[in-house]
């Protein structure tokens, strides 16, 4: 952390009426540079806006019933006006309730929907209550299955991808579902930059012990804690990999949930190199709750609604602010960065002779002079679907390796198609595109 100092906060504001002058100020700090995390003030639940460089809106969650009001106030200060792709995490009310106010009551426009689909499976108990069913009027008839290894469009020099659905995480060999609705949340990966942030929902340890082993969320700079801080996550093997430098808890102050929980607290703080933590509200209920020291907390007081936490990117600064209230702390961003590597798609072959789903290929060449480590790169085909390069490991100088689909979400279309090669901060290292395949022919690039 490099420093603590006053902030004018724009829950303040929020609590004066989303005065003009907020809008004027919000306005003035965006630039083509800076994103903004606003982690609002849900009380037991979660919502997420992310405002990208350009000004795209993206919603992750939205509170439980009767949080439209919260949001919108969010939004305006943000200084948006509708937004460009929205997604539920999973079919809990605290996560789903609010979208229906936002959209009926304000009249937001959500542009694209996303959720974990399988609703056929979704138990009476849920599909037959009326927040539910509210939030299927609103968007979720039209919602569309984000799947692991898909990504979400934000914005050209971001990326946002899907690492977790249905309990399923990308690179899994042989795909098991999850078992329990809150493991099953979708869970994104957002990258700007050498920024990185990690929101998973209210996934558990089943989920976070896959991401684990498939090292599909490492070094990370924030980190939404998973399910409100409970004891069933942030495990030790996520917490590991993440290695986050700050953690911020949606929490409320109910005494059936106690979030979050102390011990969950006790493991963030014996990390070899503990993270600055965190809090929408104040839990004072006793039992197994806890909570980080009050200068940490948003909201001391949390019967109201001005716990919102907001996370300001500055890529040319190579900073981000943690600000709420009359307080702000700034971080470094983490130093990871492109690397000047040259690695190319040498050739593809999008239709081999047996099932496309596992043995489409891509081989991939390193023309640079050094080795380069692939773990953290991906290929991406048109549609945001996308192959991890986890198995490759280092590819050395001069070398090339083959990567076999073995049921990565990316399809290399038979009748056309364009695959990017992307790096561990985001950006596009190499792009090909063509018009039509044959079966068993490999198409070299020419790269």
């Amino acid at each position: 952390m490099l420093h603590a100092r006053p902030h004018s906060g724009i829950a303040m504001a929020l609590r004066v009426g989303l005065a003009c002058a907020i809008l004027l100020v919000t306005a003035l700090a965006a630039s083509a540079q800076t994103l903004r995390i606003y982690h609002v003030d849900v009380d037991q639940g979660d919502a997420t806006l992310v405002v990208s460089p350009s000004g795209n809106t993206l919603l992750i969650d939205s509170g439980k019933n009767g949080h439209g009001p919260r949001l919108n106030e969010a939004m305006a200060a943000a200084g948006v006006t509708d937004i460009d792709h929205f997604v539920c995490t999973h079919y809990h009310e605290d996560h789903y309730g609010g979208i229906d106010d936002l959209v009926n009551d304000y009249g937001i426009s959500i542009e694209h929907a996303y959720d974990r689909g399988d609703k056929a499976y979704v138990g009476s108990h849920t599909s037959s209550t009326q927040t539910y069913i509210d939030y299927e009027e609103a968007v979720g008839h039209r919602a569309r299955h984000l799947m692991r290894g898909e990504s979400i469009p934000l914005d050209e020099g971001m990326l946002v991808t899907c690492v977790a659905s249905g309990g399923v995480v990308l690179g899994e060999d042989d795909p098991q579902t999850g078992v329990d609705e809150n493991d099953m949340s979708i869970a994104l990966l957002i990258q700007f930059g050498g920024f990185r942030c990690f929101i998973g929902g209210d996934i558990q340890e089943a989920t976070e012990e896959k991401l684990a082993t498939h090292d599909l969320v490492l070094d990370v700079d924030l980190y939404q804690a998973d399910h409100h801080g409970s004891e069933t996550s942030s495990t030790v093997a996520l917490l590991n990999d993440m290695a986050p430098a700050v953690v911020i808890i949606s929490n409320g102050d109910r005494a059936d949930y106690q979030h979050p929980r102390q011990s969950t607290l006790d493991r963030f703080a014996a990390m070899s190199s503990p993270p600055s933590v965190f809090q929408t509200n104040k839990y004072t209920k006793g039992g197994e709750g806890g909570n980080v020291p009050d200068s940490h907390i948003a909201d001391l007081v949390p019967s109201g609604d001005e716990g919102l936490i907001l996370v300001t990117v500055d890529q040319g600064a190579g900073s981000y602010e943690v600000s709420y209230q009359d307080t702000a702390f700034t971080f470094p961003v983490k130093a990871l960065r492109a690397s000047p590597a040259v690695v190319v798609i040498e050739s593809i072959l999008p239709n081999p002779i047996g099932k496309d789903r596992d043995l489409e290929e891509a081989t991939l060449r390193n023309d640079g002079p050094g080795d380069v480590d692939l773990s953290s790169w991906l290929l991406r085909d048109e549609r945001g679907r996308c192959w991890t390069l986890t198995a490759a490991g280092t590819l050395g100088a001069g070398q090339k390796t083959t990567i076999c689909r073995d049921g990565m979400p990316m399809n290399l279309n038979n009748n056309g198609d364009r695959i990017e090669l992307v790096d561990s901060v985001g950006s596009t290292r190499d792009e090909f595109s063509y018009s039509s395949s044959s079966e068993g022919v490999v198409i070299d690039t020419g790269h």
